[in-house]
């Protein structure tokens, strides 16, 4: 059959409408050059995140030819806990007579401890052990009588850690004595313990555009705007009077910032706003941690009941630090897209080699931040939607005329 020009017409109208519609970036922002070839640390900050899905997923790394580069999204942790490894000092290693080895540590703080562990050469054996505590060197009680070290192998490292458990106690000095008479002496390398400890994840300030306060009769309002879209997740009020004190209250995060089809669909709903309780004390840290949603406002209330307003020299608003980690080479101008409704997350092969990257790595900034004017879509104006609909009469009325035609034909044939 002969192709009919209304079609081709229509078609023709119709490809770059379909195109246009498709979402672009809202966003770019430029980061500063690298130094040296390597893995970095992109922050993203207040400025970036707020124009972000809450899933970071629609955000692209592009090099100069605005090829994307793949990336790791990382993000800070509220608390982390950290396992490291504390040495002993060991005041002798040595091999005494009648075949018998004997590592004397040091434990001058006299720390309390049930166990040590032993950083040992691989080595295919048994050994008997014993161990004893004194405080000088002199006079030694038992701690454990026998004990067995059985085959030292580790089939990723040259060395293994060997856990010796014990009666708690807080000898300044510990004494293990070994059986070697039937081989030669162990490769002892270190003696220690493993100690974990917390550490506070890192936040980002956000700005805060405006601030207001209001001190009526038994309240203090504070109004905090930031003029644009932000996810705060941590409040740090500052007070320096009265020294005691004990208040409640609340932080009420604004309006959630709602994509174009949710404000289409709620245009005469009220989006509900979250509500945090508060509670402020001068026995603990003013710290409030808030539900990551993305507002441009908010709003805390103190109930101070009977008692003066509080002295609040300041109030930080904080977001936990997010990067991208990716592979960036000197020679090569980057930046970032995002702010695309639409996008979903990218699948790239570095998520399987998390691992393989260390965790402290080199930071890049954002240089500049720009709205980036491809932002139109041409399907959401009203002359688009204009043309839309012709083409679609035009297809219609193609359609028909193509109806009629073959109902002639069939006619003439009959």
């Amino acid at each position: 059959m002969k192709s009919n020009p209304f079609l081709l017409l229509c078609f023709l109208l119709l490809l770059p409408l379909a195109s246009a519609s498709a979402q672009d970036f809202k966003w770019q922002a430029q980061l500063t050059p690298v130094p040296q070839p390597g893995y970095y640390r992109v922050l993203l900050s207040p400025q970036i995140t707020g124009h972000l899905q809450e899933s970071l997923a629609d955000i692209r790394l592009v090099n100069r030819e605005k090829q994307a580069v793949p990336y790791l999204l990382r993000v800070e942790q509220p608390v982390q806990y950290q396992t490291l490894f504390k040495e002993y000092e060991i005041l002798r290693y040595q091999r005494r007579p009648g075949g018998m080895s004997e590592l004397l540590i040091h434990n001058p703080e006299q720390r309390t401890l049930n166990n040590i562990s032993l950083l040992i050469g691989n080595a295919e054996t048994r050994k008997t052990v014993s161990l004893s505590g004194s405080d000088n060197q002199q006079d030694w009680f038992v701690l454990k009588e026998q004990d067995v070290l059985y085959a030292i192998e580790n089939t990723q490292k040259t060395t293994e850690v060997k856990l010796l458990d014990f009666p708690l106690s807080n000898y300044r000095y510990f004494r293990l004595q070994l059986q070697d008479s039937a081989s030669a002496p162990l490769n002892i390398l270190k003696a220690g313990y493993y100690d974990t400890y917390s550490e506070a994840g890192k936040y980002t300030r956000i700005p805060v555009q405006t601030l207001s306060r209001t001190d009526s009769a038994k309240t203090t309002l504070l109004r905090l705007r930031f003029g644009q879209p932000v996810y705060p997740e941590q409040l740090v009020f500052h007070i320096s009077a009265p020294h005691l004190y004990h208040r409640a209250g609340r932080v009420v995060l604004g309006k959630k910032e709602a994509s174009a089809r949710v404000r289409k669909k709620r245009r005469r709903q009220q989006i509900e706003q979250t509500t945090v309780p508060l509670l402020l004390s001068s026995n603990t840290p003013a710290t409030l941690h808030l539900p990551r949603q993305r507002v441009e406002e908010l709003v805390v209330q103190i109930d101070n009941g009977d008692s003066p307003p509080l002295r609040i020299d300041s109030l930080q608003v904080l977001q936990l630090n997010r990067y991208l980690v990716a592979e960036m080479a000197p020679d090569q101008q980057y930046s970032l897209r995002f702010g695309s409704e639409k996008l979903d997350a990218p699948d790239y092969d570095l998520m399987y080699f998390q691992d393989s990257i260390p965790r402290e790595l080199p930071l890049v900034h954002v240089q500049s931040l720009q709205r980036l004017k491809t932002d139109i879509k041409v399907g959401k104006t009203k002359g688009s939607k204009i043309l839309i609909w012709v083409a679609i009469a035009v297809l219609a009325a193609g359609l028909g005329l193509m109806s009629i035609k073959l109902l002639r034909e069939m006619e003439k044939k009959k």
